[in-house]
Order: C-alpha cells, then structure tokens, then sequence
C-alpha cells in the first residue's frame, strides 16, 4: 500500500496551491473583460496556475523518492535547511522598491534594465570574469528589450513613460 508523505518543500507547496486558486479566480474575473483584453490576463494564470502544479507533483515526488534518514542511534535525522543571506533578501527589496519609484521618473524600460543589473548583482554568490560580466549584460539587455517590445508593440500594454522611453 503506497503511503503519502509529507510533501519536500511544505511552504512552497502551500504557496503553489495558493496560487493554483489565486490563478482560477483571476480567469473567472476575465468574463468581465473584452475578448482581446482578457488574452494577458488569461495567459499569465494559465501560466501561474501550470507551474504551480508542476511544483506541486516535483514536491510530491521528491518527498516519494527520498526516503527518512536513520542515524546510527536509530532516530531520524533532517538536513538543516539553508537560511539565506539576508543582506541578499534585504538588497533585493530595496532594488525591487527602487524600480518601483523609478519607473515614473525615468521610464519603464530604462527603470527595469537599472532593477534587473542590480538585482543580478545581489543575487551573484561568485566573483564574475569580465568576460562573464559582458555576456550577461547583453544577454540582460536582449532579454529585457525583447519583453519591452513584446508588451509595447505586439500585447499593446501601455508602458509608463518617464525622461526615457
């Protein structure tokens, strides 16, 4: 007889759950929309709604697959979860809160690249070559022009415009 158990990543199965609901909501709230309207919405919580789930089953599987681990005096013994930097969660904030002011003052696009380059930065746990330094910021700027373009000139989502563009 197969036994559930408890699933990897408690918090974040939670969480995938909260947002699987949170996803159905918001395409029930689209019947209020116009059909071209509703496309955005639609895609992002089908979006939201997949991953989550695919969290959910990875969580699932990972608690099957793994099975307790029995130390030598025969209790059962957990590997202590990493708890983080919170000078890194902190520099993220404070990046996310920047582009939040920033996006009015000086434009969508320019505030996201100033965001993105400084969330890269307190997320990098290593020393980055120059080589590797270029790459990514051009790689950040395809990728962000890309997705500006995208909204901007085929989903025709208003982007706030500051000094820039």
């Amino acid at each position: 007889m197969a036994v559930i158990r408890k699933p990897h990543d408690v918090p974040g199965t939670v969480a995938a759950a909260l947002f699987v609901g949170l996803g159905v909501v918001l395409i029930l709230q689209t019947d209020r929309m116009t059909p071209m309207g509703s496309v955005f919405p639609i895609t992002i919580s089908a979006a939201m709604i997949v991953f989550s789930a695919i969290l959910i089953v990875r969580n699932f599987v990972i608690a099957a697959r793994c099975p307790s681990v029995e130390a030598a005096d025969g209790t059962a013994s957990e590997t202590e979860p990493t708890q983080g930097s919170m000078p890194r969660r902190i520099g993220f904030l404070v990046a996310m809160a920047a582009w939040v002011v920033l996006i009015p003052i000086l434009g969508f696009f320019v505030a996201s690249l100033i965001a993105f380059f400084a969330i890269m930065a307190v997320a990098s746990h290593e020393r980055v070559t120059p080589r590797e330094g270029a790459m990514l910021v051009a790689m950040g700027i395809i990728v962000l022009t890309g997705f500006y373009l995208i909204m901007a000139n085929v989903l025709l989502i208003p982007m706030p415009r500051g000094l820039f563009f």
